[in-house]
């Protein structure tokens, strides 16, 4: 198995997340197979996965970029796609699922959210977008070392909590458990 379907069946949010940083990764990378190869060879030996595998994986997602003209910037089909599972599932879970544990995570975070959205130009995307942007600003952060004051930190705690419960209710419906 390789890492990105690890990703899928143990996290789904993580999992976005990841595809997310191989899209920016395969840009920075300007689309280099030696370079992405490299990376997957890496990423083969630290996970214990198949390298075969593994460059398979990040050259098709590098192929399919390309030919969905999402060179520059965007998702490719197959992650906007699991966003919208992912959008349908949260309708689920705070209508007719009415599923409380995921509820009380969701408006703990909503208050936070509807502040981050007050400050972006345009419409606000669905409640699920607006999460994984989050932790994803969060994770760019973390990785570029940048301090962060404890409020966000605090706030950041509250889109966590609300994304692991999402991905358990992800498992539980997708995988029975």
């Amino acid at each position: 198995m390789i890492l990105a379907e690890t990703k899928k069946k143990a996290h789904i949010v993580e999992y976005i997340l990841f595809l997310w940083q191989i899209e920016d990764l395969v840009r920075a990378a300007q689309f280099d197979p030696k370079i992405l190869e490299k990376w997957a060879e890496n990423t083969a030996s630290s996970e214990g996965s198949d390298s075969k595998r593994e460059k398979e994986w990040i050259m098709s997602i590098a192929a399919e970029m390309r030919s969905q003209g999402k060179t520059e910037s965007g998702h490719v089909a197959s992650v906007s796609e699991t966003m919208v599972e992912l959008a349908h599932l949260h309708e689920m879970l705070v209508g007719p699922m009415e599923d409380k544990r995921y509820k009380e995570a969701f408006e703990v975070a909503q208050p936070i959210m509807k502040e981050l959205s007050a400050k972006q130009p345009g419409p606000a995307s669905h409640p699920v977008e607006q999460l994984l942007v989050v932790l994803y600003g969060f994770l760019i952060l973390r990785l570029q070392k940048q301090s962060i004051s404890a409020e966000t930190e605090s706030g950041f705690v509250a889109f966590r909590n609300w994304a692991n419960v999402l991905a358990k209710g992800h498992i539980q419906i997708y995988y029975g458990g």
